[in-house]
């Protein structure tokens, strides 16, 4: 069998279930193939696969037909132009996440020594990115789960960042530090227990649920504990950087404001609801519960 024959199967089982199935098939059978450019088997539609490459590759496909995520296939996705693993049971990195950073890189861009705080780290794709966009920051980054913790440090290790990052596994809500940071960046659970049961096979099946949901009322509980509690850690004119879910966006706002902060620049969605804020410490209520 060869490209040609492989990608004409391939499309045919996937055809029915997935809208991108083309580029499913492409991208699989290029990473079975080793391939840097799913393009590449375009100019070598007449190369024909071992007997192995054969087997890996249908069932990639198999994955994909019980809707596995690319990536989860894979095990890894591009971010930040950085090739990010996602072997273990952490999140998929998202664009929305990509915008968040984005918002940062623009709003600290001339800050030196930057020290950061990443609560839930889960692949290390924002330490990591963090690392490249402010070249001589150091920070610390710890989550709940030890696969996350793992998969974090993995993925530093093998862009050889481990010195200026420090990984732990903590519980956020038993966390304590008297370290004082520039920026504290975080992508909690959100979503509430409603919100989840509605969501896609492919990210209920493969994405844990602990990096997803928050609670059963508003999906606020993790943003208020470190609203609160971590906000003496920030320095004065330092930031907190949050992804929020639907919704949230005005009572945390209100939050914010009560707890020294103004919002300084927010991302919206398509639908108009409001995915990403930083937030600028602008007084000093680090003794205010």
């Amino acid at each position: 069998m060869n490209i040609h024959q492989a990608l004409k199967n391939s499309y045919s089982l996937l055809n029915n279930r997935f809208n991108t199935y083309k580029l499913d098939c492409e991208i699989l059978l290029a990473n079975t193939l080793k391939m840097n450019n799913r393009l590449d088997l375009f100019i070598n539609l007449e190369k024909n696969l071992t007997k192995k490459e054969i087997n890996i590759f249908f069932n990639f496909i198999k994955e994909r037909q019980r809707f596995k995520p690319i990536s989860k296939i894979i095990t890894k996705k591009e971010f930040w132009n950085l090739e990010i693993d996602v072997s273990k049971k952490v999140l998929i990195p998202r664009p929305e996440t990509e915008v968040l950073l984005d918002q940062v890189s623009k709003e600290l861009k001339n800050r030196l020594n930057i020290q950061f705080l990443d609560i839930g780290c889960g692949s290390g794709c924002l330490v990591l990115a963090l690392l490249e966009i402010f070249s001589d920051s150091k920070g610390e980054a710890f989550d709940i789960s030890k696969e996350a913790v793992l998969n974090t440090k993995f993925n530093l290790n093998k862009y050889n960042k481990s010195n200026r990052v420090k990984v732990f596994q903590r519980d956020l809500f038993k966390f304590q530090t008297p370290k004082q940071y520039d920026l504290i960046i975080s992508n909690p659970p959100y979503l509430k227990n409603s919100e989840y049961i509605n969501l896609s096979p492919s990210i209920k099946n493969y994405e844990p649920k602990n990096a997803l949901v928050s609670d059963c009322k508003d999906g606020t509980k993790f943003y208020y504990h470190i609203i609160k509690n971590l906000k003496r850690n920030l320095k004065m004119n330092g930031y907190f950087a949050f992804e929020i879910g639907d919704n949230q966006f005005i009572k945390l706002k209100k939050l914010l404001s009560q707890n020294g902060f103004i919002i300084i620049s927010t991302f919206k969605l398509i639908n108009d609801k409001i995915r990403c804020l930083l937030a600028k410490k602008t007084k000093n209520y680090a003794l205010q519960q």
